[in-house]
This record gives C-alpha cells, structure tokens and sequence, in this order.
C-alpha cells in the first residue's frame, strides 16, 4: 500500500502545484484527465450541448461521452497529450486517470497527438473490443467505421484483441476485425481531422509559449501542493491560460515538439526556442518551432490535409529555414524576423521520459 501511495505521490506532485497569477488572467492547474479545451461547431457530454462559455470548465468524468454532429472538440488527456475528434464522432471517457487513461472511439474518428509520454503514462483507446497502447511520442487515429481500424501516423502502439496482438509502426494500420490483419494505410488520402489537428497544434503552442513567457518575466515563486517550495520554477501539467481561453501544456524543464513540428518549452528553456509569428485573431503571435522538422507554416500550408502532403510542405518550410528566412528569437519585434540561429540548448531533462 505505501509503494502504491509512493508512486501516486510523484505522479500528483507534478501536477497539482500552486496556482499562478499572470497579466492579469490566472493561471491554475489541471490535475487531471478529461477537460474539454477547444470545440467547433457543436459538441455535447452526455447529450447536453457545451457551450464556449463552458469551454475548458467542463471535464469528462467516468463514462461520461463527448459527441459532435457538424463539429469538432479538443480534449486533453494527460500533459503532452491533445485527443482531438472530428465531425459525427461519439467518445466515452472510460477512465480519467493520470496513471490508467482509457477512451472509447464509439462513433466515428478519433486522432491523438502525443508531444509528451512520461513513464508512468498508460493510454489506450479502445475500439470494438479492441485496445491500442500508445508507447511512444507521435500521432495516431482510430476509426470507429465499418471496419474499424486503429493507425499509426508517427509513433508506436501495440493492439490487443481477444488473445491476439500485434505491433504498429510508422505508416501502418490494424483492422479491429477477429483476425486483426495490419497493413499499410494510404497517406495521401485527405482527412479533414489531420488538418484541424495541425491547425489545433499550432494553436496549443502558441498558448504554451505566451504562458511560459508570462512565467519568465513574473519569476515565480512559492510552495506547492504538498508543501515543496520552488522559486522562479513550478511543476509541469495543463495551466488554465485566461489570454488564450485554453489550458496550456508546459513541460518539466525541458522542450518537446509536436509530430506537426510546433513545439512546447518550459519557462527555464524558453530563451534557446526559435520562434515563428503566425497570425491568429487578426494579431501576429509568436510560436515556437523545430527547425530540424519543422511546421508547414502560411496560409497556403497551414490546411494540408494528408500525412504526405504536409510533410512535403514541411520540406519547403526546412528548405526556408536553411536559408535563413522566417525564423527569429524571442526578443524580436512582433513581426517576421530574419533568421538568427540561438545557441543550442542544454540537454533536455526529461526525467520519466518514454521513447
């Protein structure tokens, strides 16, 4: 029982620190699995409409099920970790726990990003009777459709089914079907869900990075949850961000990118985060990025809507990083700034982290 208590205690520790206060919106922590951070069009929990005033307040609680009709939703599952479903999509939170995260794919199509896998993660999504395990960092979906398939676009899973099971690596798919049969998926294929969800990724490291930055200018300091004291440092998880209305994932003194190539700093990292502005809500905001495997970043590429295309959009964007275009550092002006390549960061420590 003390091991058990033991092992919860560092996984909490982590995520329910002190509440912070920032210009002038404050910042509290979400200590747990299941709120609903972004919806478009419409969207219900257990059949009751979510309103945007609700947006962000609202969690799915055991069995609960989050539904769209002509709609779209963003759900948080543990830090680092963005559940993103698409139009005529049904889902039930089967468990909310930090440290056992289940999600039922009853209806329609499902896709999960996965910046971030600690240790002490265990998710799966489940589908017709069938369990995908994610196990590493990437990006993967799970179609409830006739038949239903679980896919792998970035990352590694394993699928169970009855007393079957079978490893997925880049590019490949399983058919939840009693002989669970894998393949390979077509990646040009469109799908309106990979293209939000690109979209969605640019928006969360935006709000990741506006909230870190926020944490560096103010210096915080005190005492958290269990009475460990820090100064100029807080824990990582899911920080209410009041300028962005959306929680806001800032790793554990470290940096990690998104498989779209956006990344996520931690305050004590931010001044090492190269930095594109993008225009959201009419106002040019900084995001950070990967100049190794960059985002598709315009207009014209921020929409692409399959695995191939973007990543051939990602090449041009590498190729305008490697001339030294649209890149800058964090204390630019906040329009597009000329590249200037910072000093490559210390080693991220990532402590618990799983590859």
């Amino acid at each position: 029982m003390k091991r058990v208590w033991q092992t919860s205690a560092k996984v909490l520790v982590g995520f329910f620190v002190a509440a912070m206060y920032a210009m002038p919106q404050a910042y509290t922590v979400s200590a747990r699995p299941g709120a609903i951070n972004y919806i478009e069009g419409h969207a219900a929990v257990n059949g009751s409409e979510i309103s945007q005033k609700t947006v962000g307040k609202t969690f799915l609680n055991t069995n609960d099920t989050l539904s769209t009709d002509v709609g779209k939703a963003e759900v948080l599952l543990t830090p680092g970790v963005f559940l993103r479903i698409g139009d005529n999509t049904q889902i039930k939170m089967v468990s909310p726990s930090l440290t056992n995260t289940q999600v039922e794919v009853m209806k329609g199509e499902a896709m999960v990003e996965v910046a971030q896998l600690v240790k002490d993660n265990d998710i799966q999504l489940l589908d017709h009777g069938a369990s995908m395990r994610l196990e590493k960092d990437g990006l993967y979906r799970v179609t409830a459709d006739d038949p239903p398939t679980a896919a792998v676009i970035e990352g590694k899973a394993t699928v169970n089914l009855g007393d079957r099971k079978v490893d997925l690596g880049k590019g490949h798919e399983a058919v939840l079907t009693a002989d669970l049969k894998t393949q390979k998926f077509d990646t040009k294929k469109e799908d309106d869900l990979y293209a939000w969800s690109n979209v969605r990724s640019e928006y969360d490291a935006g709000s990741s990075y506006a909230a870190a930055k926020n944490v560096t200018i103010n210096n915080y300091g005190g005492y958290g949850a269990f009475g460990y004291p820090f100064a100029g440092f807080y824990g990582p998880g899911w920080y209410w961000n009041g300028l962005w209305d959306s929680w806001a994932w800032l790793p554990y003194n470290s940096y990690f990118f998104s498989p779209f190539g956006w990344g996520f700093y931690s305050p004590g990292y931010l001044a090492y985060a190269p930095i594109v502005y993008v225009p959201v809500n009419g106002r040019q905001v900084p995001v950070a990025v990967s100049t190794k495997n960059p985002p598709a970043i315009g207009t014209k590429t921020a929409a692409v809507r399959s695995p191939a295309a973007l990543q051939a959009a990602r090449a041009q964007t590498a190729r305008t990083f490697a001339r030294g275009e649209g890149v800058s550092r964090p204390a630019a002006t906040s329009r597009m700034g000329s590249f200037s390549a910072p000093p490559p960061p210390p080693a991220p420590v990532s402590r618990s982290t799983r590859h």
